[in-house]
């Protein structure tokens, strides 16, 4: 189909891989329904550990950093960075805002805390004074603010006994607030001589204006109003990275992997050490901690959310795991099971199960992978390093085949042959290296034709072809398995591609937004069976469009969720799912593929105007990498969330108070030529929801 019309199927986001613990704190907690709510890229996620299911808060446009939990412990707010940051307060329940708070805070919200009637939201801005915020959520009114420090803050929490009192700190400092009107004014805390001045990274209020917190040494710091009177010295080995009040007393967790527990007047209960567990690991750094009744909740760096049961101490579980550090960008699926598998510049492997949604095994290399590679028959997995090297394991034990090394850049892109005979490997030396995998990976050919580096390759149906993209934006052809350079135009049109992973191409000419660069699509993937084919972009975009998409401002369906650029795309090997992988946020997205004509008598396709249009001079997004830093609190305050943001807000077309419809449908009701009640569907797991946008729509 030659048209540029939008494709018929749709995709709806079914499972999140991943955690975010890296450059953040306090963000997990049990819900009132005793499910997990966390967040991960732009994602707010829902857990019920008891189903193994999920549902999805869609409604930031950017990476959420921070995330408060209500009093009552059924909605959430969470707080994003942009250039026009916003908060949204969401039933974890339906997963639907109930308020959207903006207009204040620049560069990024920090930290969010309910107070203890959950009237009021304190949030915590990241532009240069910090600035501190007092709202009245439910009316979206600013109640105050004021200037927070001149140095990051890393927490802030309310005084659930002066409802007028709030307590800060952050580098090298401890602020006490009082609300009085729209006044709020602070105090600094005084250190004296009972305490060193340091860093202070968490914080919870207690009785009798007594406030405790946790050091970058380790130490908890107990305040008497202004005054710091004594320290609990050695609680922690490092520095103490989140502190949680509840009936039970206080938990705390810090960087040398430790939960510990206190009661209400702070003497020790009980210690927990992730590091000695069964799935813990030398360097384990705890993030997040959250203690209700017998369980407890940690989450750590490394994307890891365990389970702890207070009676079965010695027996945490890990219910959640994700990549970490640098970059994800290797995806490849199984050609004949629903199984994925990632690796990253973590160096780690990981094999998923896309039915289960579960990871199913784990394996470290010695180097960062940046590609994989199944072989046809499952049994072999290759992978491509940061290095310039590459390494193929088998499968079923995950033991190395073969290692070589005949590059000196990144290996970016391999695939075998469909016949399973070769393995073809492109690296940003500009060369695709061709292998006999009978000669025990015996080099065999090279196409040396590119003038940068390959980005995408494709093999022909019957593996005596090979086509190539590179770094220039050039598009070229190969003899298989020689590498001879191949010209003749009848030849390659007669040519029938196995897969399509090409960016550049008369067949994906139509995804190509106006005034992209070459590099602006990182991946592609065609669905043959379905005409379908999506994109994964640097705008933070899944895109799904008709195949072949050959005109130019082709029409599609966009999905939002990867906060900054969507590495790698693929659809699974019986097409019921498509996988994308996040390049700076490290998680890989399950969307289930729900094709034209299946919607369970519930929802209509929508007409051509709920599409969004690729010809728009108006850019979806403009979203920039998160800087990886060091875990050390003192570099951590060097982030920049600075982005470039030239992202239309979605409702600036519909009604402020309503969230952004990313995953959506559009319902609407034909009479006299006019559509009445056009309405958006948000589909989640096991849930539908209708908001009601305009009364009619010509």
């Amino acid at each position: 189909m030659a048209d540029r019309t939008p494709p018929g199927g749709q995709l709806r986001l079914e499972w999140v891989y991943g955690y975010r613990g890296h450059q953040c704190r306090n963000n997990l907690y049990y819900t009132a329904g005793k499910e997990v709510v966390y967040f991960v890229a732009g994602v707010g996620v829902v857990y019920n550990t008891r189903e193994h299911s999920q549902r999805f808060f869609m409604g930031h446009n950017d990476d959420i950093i921070s995330l408060a939990l209500h009093p009552e412990r059924t909605l959430v707010a969470t707080g994003q960075v942009g250039k026009d940051p916003y908060i949204c307060i969401w039933d974890s329940y339906t997963v639907q805002t109930v308020s959207i708070l903006k207009d204040v805070h620049t560069h990024g919200v920090a930290g969010l805390a309910f107070d203890s009637d959950g009237q009021r939201l304190a949030s915590v801005g990241l532009d240069a004074k910090n600035t501190v915020c007092i709202w009245d959520w439910q009316k979206g009114k600013v109640l105050a603010t004021a200037t927070g420090h001149s140095d990051r803050i890393f927490d802030i929490a309310w005084d659930p006994y002066q409802p007028n009192r709030l307590v800060s700190c952050g580098v090298k400092h401890i602020k006490f607030w009082t609300l009085c009107g729209n006044a709020l004014t602070a105090k600094r805390g005084i250190f004296g001589k009972t305490g060193d001045l340091q860093t202070i990274l968490c914080l919870a209020c207690a009785k009798e204006d007594i406030t405790y917190s946790g050091a970058l040494n380790g130490d908890i710091y107990v305040w008497k109003g202004l005054t710091l009177i004594r320290t609990i010295q050695g609680a922690h080995s490092a520095g103490i990275f989140s502190m949680y009040a509840c009936e039970e007393g206080f938990a705390t967790g810090g960087r040398d992997g430790c939960i510990r527990l206190w009661d209400a007047d702070y003497k020790p209960i009980t210690k927990i050490d992730l590091r000695e567990s069964d799935q813990g690991y030398k360097g384990l750094s705890i993030r997040s901690v959250c203690w209700k009744a017998d369980r407890l909740l940690a989450g750590t760096q490394d994307s890891e959310i365990f389970e702890v049961m207070v009676r079965e101490r010695d027996k945490p579980m890990l219910i959640m795991q994700g990549h970490c550090e640098g970059e994800l960008w290797a995806l490849a699926v199984h050609p004949k099971k629903p199984l994925a598998v990632t690796a990253s510049d973590d160096r780690s492997v990981r094999l998923w199960s896309l039915a289960d949604h579960a990871l199913i095994a784990r394996c470290n290399m010695e180097e960062a992978v940046r590609s994989v590679a199944f072989s046809p028959d499952g049994a072999q997995l290759g992978l491509g390093m940061k290095d310039g090297s590459f390494t193929v394991l088998r499968v079923r034990d995950m033991t190395e085949v073969v290692h070589i090394k005949d590059r000196k850049e990144v290996i970016h892109e391999m695939k075998f042959s469909p016949d399973g005979s070769y393995l073809a490997v492109g690296s940003n030396d500009g060369m695709v290296d061709v292998y006999s995998v009978a000669q025990r990976y015996k080099k065999i050919g090279e196409c040396n034709k590119s003038s940068s580096f390959i980005t995408h390759l494709d093999w022909s149906v019957d593996s005596k072809y090979l086509q190539t993209n590179d770094g220039a934006g050039e598009r070229l052809f190969y003899k298989m398995p020689s590498g001879k350079h191949l010209t003749s135009k009848d030849e390659i049109k007669a040519i029938h591609w196995f897969s399509w992973t090409c960016v550049v191409g008369p067949e994906v000419d139509g995804i190509w937004p106006k005034y992209t660069d070459i590099t602006d699509i990182n991946s592609v993937d065609a669905n043959y069976n379905s005409s379908a084919l999506v994109t994964g972009d640097d705008f933070g975009l899944v895109k799904l469009f008709r195949f072949p998409s050959l005109k130019k401002g082709a029409k599609f369906r966009k999905y939002v969720g990867h906060s900054a650029h969507v590495t790698n795309v693929r659809w699974s090997h019986d097409f019921q799912w498509i996988l994308s992988t996040g390049g700076a946020d490290h998680s890989v997205f399950q969307w289930r593929f729900i094709p034209e004509g299946i919607t369970n008598g519930l929802i209509e396709t929508a007409p051509q105007e709920a599409i969004v249009d690729s010809c728009s001079e108006e850019s979806d997004s403009d979203l920039s990498d998160v800087p990886e830093l060091d875990s050390d609190i003192e570099q951590e305050t060097q982030i920049n969330y600075d982005r470039q943001v030239s992202f239309k807000d979605c409702q600036t077309e519909f009604n402020t108070r309503l969230p952004v419809s990313y995953n959506a449908s559009f319902l609407y009701l034909e009479i006299g030529g006019q559509y009445h009640e056009l309405s958006v569907i948000i589909t989640t797991v096991g849930h539908i929801y209708q908001y009601f946008v305009k009364t009619s729509y010509t």
